[in-house]
């Protein structure tokens, strides 16, 4: 074991003890089972998209650090209103001098330009600085996981990230014009460029993407295709974090250490709601398992980077094939044809890799994690801006994306794409109530949508007018409009029916009332005699699809799906 390997750890142990001499028991916070927290704005995602036992492919266990048992309880859902940021913000000036210090003796080496603040985190103001390379004597570390140094006859405080035991070398005469020119490069995290600079030994990457080769800050994005979404988070501090995250995970670390970016309430959010932008491409990447501190002990699919590049190929592969069948394809069909192809070919279902891409294009199996990491990926492989959206669907959290079309932001939740498990007769069903839709649409389908605004810019959703019934004509007003609109949809079906099995004729309401009374009134049986009779003899209306209805027989998408089985 090298020596900032070794360094790493030790910092990792020093900091749990600090947490339990501070609160009386060390904070571990297990994610799957789900995130222990006080902090409303953070909750455990549900045990159908991270079960409590986890399921593996390798045959080593996945790489889990864990110091204590995990506690389990029960949270809440995030808070969405300005009251509850008020109170974070609050909180925040408050407890800023409560930390505590154990004190350590030794020499640490800056390894990029580096603010000296009077306090442990960038709440406090600054004092110094320490060039590239220089020096310090390290009296201490916080609790925060800042050095604290002796500086000039003071006290002060460094971040962790960027402090090393091995002096770096010389960077390159560009790197120095730019610090010539007057760019700081970090202030603690919170660096003036788009991006955060680098962490305590990283490299500058050659693109390859390889797995587990060092990257600079921000490149992790683009090969995940989550470079747009990485751009909307609103403080340098958790691009910085994210950073820290993704090298964490490309190295198979097991552990990422985001001490002096994040607290640990900000860390568990990042982990349970933005992590999934590490985990898109790199889908070797299971999970964060738990979290003392502010440090993430990460668990994963593999146990070697053969493994982790293996499963990153088959994705690929599989991407690959997508975007050559729909290179000629419309942008809309594009987005069509991707919510068609996961829901055609994956199960929902926790299978062997639940909450990872891989699970639903190569495994055919999935939470909605891993539907919603799966159709980002195509999605972004396709050239489309998408972000991750979340909230509590009916009575569990659940995940889906946000995608850009014809210049207007669409929701579409692919985990909800596949039929009802009792609808599911039919692998080439597809259910096209959540394709291209309304934020407003959205929160009228599922019990909350989250808003997590203080942590990315979320795009707004303002219209319907590209979901599949909009542009099928087929949202009726009336019971005329109803009437007129299945014999079309179902004329077009049978038309389109190349002889099988089942084919489908699909409506959606203007209102719920509506719904209700066409629901009430055309049966399998009305359909059959007054829509189907006098366009063919050679299907009939077996079931009507309305998904997990409520107490009035219908679901609140308003939306209506009649099979039709051939004779």
């Amino acid at each position: 074991m090298n020596l900032k390997r070794l360094l790493t750890l030790v910092t990792a142990l020093v900091m749990a003890m600090t947490v339990l001499a501070a609160c009386g028991q060390i904070d571990e916070e297990p994610i799957d089972n789900p995130v222990v927290t006080s902090d409303p704005a953070v909750t455990g995602l549900p045990d159908n998209t991270f079960p409590t036992e986890p399921t593996t492919v390798s045959t080593t266990p996945p790489t889990t650090v864990s110091t204590t048992p995990p506690t389990t309880v029960t949270t809440t859902a995030p808070t969405t209103s300005a009251t509850t940021e008020k109170t974070k913000e609050s909180t925040k000036k408050t407890d800023k001098n409560d930390f505590t210090v154990e004190e350590m003796s030794g020499t640490m080496y800056a390894t990029i330009s580096l603010n000296i603040r009077s306090g442990p985190s960038t709440d406090f103001g600054k004092i110094g600085a320490l060039s590239e390379g220089e020096a310090a004597q390290i009296t201490g570390r916080a609790s925060t996981g800042w050095y604290q140094i002796s500086y000039n006859g003071k006290t002060g405080y460094v971040s962790n990230v960027y402090m090393s035991s091995e002096k770096p070398a010389t960077k390159p005469a560009s790197t120095t014009k730019k610090q010539e020119e007057g760019v700081e490069e970090v202030d603690d995290g919170e660096s003036s460029s788009s991006t955060p600079s680098q962490s305590s030994g990283q490299q500058q990457s050659q693109g390859s993407g390889i797995v587990g080769e060092p990257i600079a800050a921000g490149d992790w994005a683009k090969e995940n295709g989550t470079d747009y979404m990485y751009n909307l988070l609103t403080t340098d501090r958790y691009q910085a974090a994210m950073n820290i995250l993704a090298e964490a995970v490309q190295n198979l670390s097991p552990t990422a250490d985001l001490s002096g970016y994040v607290s640990h309430d900000e860390a568990m959010t990042i982990a349970k709601y933005m992590a999934q932008m590490v985990g898109t491409t790199y889908c070797y990447f299971d999970q964060v398992a738990s979290i003392t501190g502010s440090v993430m002990n990460l668990r994963y699919y593999v146990s070697s980077q053969s493994e982790a590049q293996s499963m990153v190929s088959s994705l690929k592969k599989v991407g690959d094939k997508v975007m050559n069948t729909i290179s000629g394809y419309s942008d809309y069909n594009k987005i069509k044809y991707i919510y068609e192809y996961i829901a055609k070919n994956s199960v929902y279902g926790h299978g062997n890799y639940y909450g990872s891409a891989y699970g639903p294009l190569v495994d055919g199996n999935g939470t909605c994690v891993g539907y919603a990491k799966a159709g980002f990926y195509l999605l972004a492989r396709a050239g489309f801006d998408t972000v991750y959206a979340c909230g509590i669907g009916r009575e569990e959290e659940h995940m889906w994306v946000k995608v850009k079309y014809d210049g207007s932001w669409y929701n579409v939740d692919f985990g909800w794409a596949d039929p009802e498990p009792s609808d599911g007769i039919d692998p080439n069903y597809v259910k096209y109530d959540y394709l291209l839709v309304s934020d407003s649409y959205m929160k009228s389908t599922r019990t909350e949508v989250y808003d997590l605004s203080a942590y990315y810019s979320m795009p707004s959703a303002k219209s319907d007018s590209n979901s599949w019934y909009s542009r099928n004509n087929a949202i009726a007003y009336s019971m005329d409009d109803v009437k007129k609109i299945l014999k079309a949809q179902t004329q077009k079906a049978v038309d389109e029916a190349n002889g099988a099995k089942y084919i489908y004729v699909a409506i959606q309401f203007d209102t719920l009332d509506l719904h209700i009374q066409a629901y009430d009134y055309y049966s399998g049986k009305v359909f059959n005699s007054e829509i189907l009779k006098s366009i063919t003899s050679a299907y009939s209306c077996d079931n009507r699809l309305s998904g997990k209805r409520d107490s009035s027989g219908v679901e609140k998408t308003r939306c209506l799906v009649f099979r039709l089985k051939k004779q």
